[in-house]
């Protein structure tokens, strides 16, 4: 009995340590990859909007330093003057203007879980994407609950407040499914961007695919069971982690791919592509872009806000050193990068703040 108990037990144990490796090899080594060669450097000075300036991190309402976040993840124009953000440990949607003045739309640090209905009921657990429509309708993926959200804007007394709802995916029950909106299953859905006509695409880090909501209907676009890095349509093209995606005006969406550390996109009739295939980065986490030329990548473990021309196959950088901080040109983990105007806004989630860089004169017009 005592030989079968002791067999049971390193059996236990071999089973822990295997899977500790396969945990590794399959996400964990990304988060221990050295930033490479980020090219020329702009030094773009970087301005504080609102947030702490000492990595501290807290839920607070107000202007400027006086406001508290927890790993900001996400933003999205949602009008002239304003973004919206997720606040990943806050479990809320809030806005930010150039200003410093934040405010939540929805959720907030005593309302984790899941409830539809008006924004003082509503209930997030943590949110990361947000996406904005044209009519003022914010999208969100929440990774915790496996399922993306709308805030719908009403008006109330010459206010607009939101009626948040379910667009599809089920509370609770992660995996892999298409069909009907309410049917539909995700995988910690990470990232979101509105197409041309309305639909919603998805990065479905967790099936290291991409998604769209159109109609009514969850389908597969990019991506497969095997994840990887294979350029090709959706029987042969592979995504590994995608953590970060936007469109451009043609309708190809552009992939921050984590897993395989490089910028994938996707067209519509050749399916995906590596179009940088020797730039490789300490975890691409956020993507956007200048014009059509340009894309913008917040390098989370570089440090960095880098800036690749398609067209020269160029990589440079925007702003950051390598080593994280709260000083002069530092950051620690870059989430996430708006262009917006003629600034670049970034989720500085590691120091619970939001900040902008000005776009390089020579680029802006593009």
């Amino acid at each position: 009995m005592k030989k079968r108990s002791k067999i049971i037990a390193l059996s236990v144990v071999a089973l822990l340590v295997l899977g500790t490796v396969y945990s590794y090899y399959a996400f964990a080594w990304i988060f221990f990859v050295q930033p490479k060669d980020g090219g020329y450097s702009y030094g773009q000075e970087i301005h504080f909007v609102a947030g702490s300036q000492v990595q501290e991190e807290g839920f607070k309402d107000g202007v400027g330093n006086a406001v508290k976040m927890h790993k900001p993840i996400r933003l999205a124009e949602l009008n002239d003057s304003t973004v919206v953000f997720a606040d990943i440990n806050n479990h809320a949607i809030r806005t930010i203007n150039l200003r410093g003045e934040v405010k939540t739309l929805a959720g907030g640090i005593d309302k984790q879980g899941y409830r539809d209905g008006s924004v003082e009921e509503a209930k997030f657990d943590n949110p990361h994407g947000v996406a904005v429509r044209q009519d003022g309708v914010i999208a969100v993926a929440e990774v915790k609950n496996n399922t993306i959200r709308l805030l719908i804007p009403r008006e109330e007394n010459g206010t607009i407040t939101y009626v948040v709802s379910t667009l599809a995916g089920i509370s609770g029950e992660g995996g892999m499914r298409d069909g009907e909106n309410d049917m539909a299953l995700f995988d910690s859905p990470h990232s979101l961007a509105w197409g041309n006509n309305g639909e919603l695409y998805v990065a479905d880090i967790g099936n290291s695919r991409i998604r769209m909501i159109y109609d009514g209907v969850t389908s597969t676009i990019a991506g497969r069971d095997e994840s990887g890095q294979l350029d090709g349509d959706l029987q042969t093209g592979s995504l590994k982690y995608p953590m970060d995606i936007t469109t451009d005006k043609e309708g190809n969406i552009w992939i921050a791919d984590a897993g395989t550390m490089t910028v994938r996109k996707w067209n519509k009739a050749t399916g995906l592509s590596t179009p940088f295939p020797n730039a490789e980065m300490a975890m691409p986490h956020g993507i956007s872009m200048i014009g059509s030329s340009h894309i913008v990548i917040a390098e989370m473990y570089g440090q960095r806000i880098l800036l690749y021309d398609i067209k020269k196959q160029q990589v440079s950088t925007l702003t950051g050193t390598t080593e994280k901080g709260v000083g002069e040109g530092r950051l620690t983990k870059p989430a996430a990068v708006l262009v917006k105007g003629d600034k670049i806004w970034i989720a500085d989630l590691g120091n619970h703040r939001i900040v902008y860089v000005d776009i390089p004169e020579e680029l802006l017009g593009l």
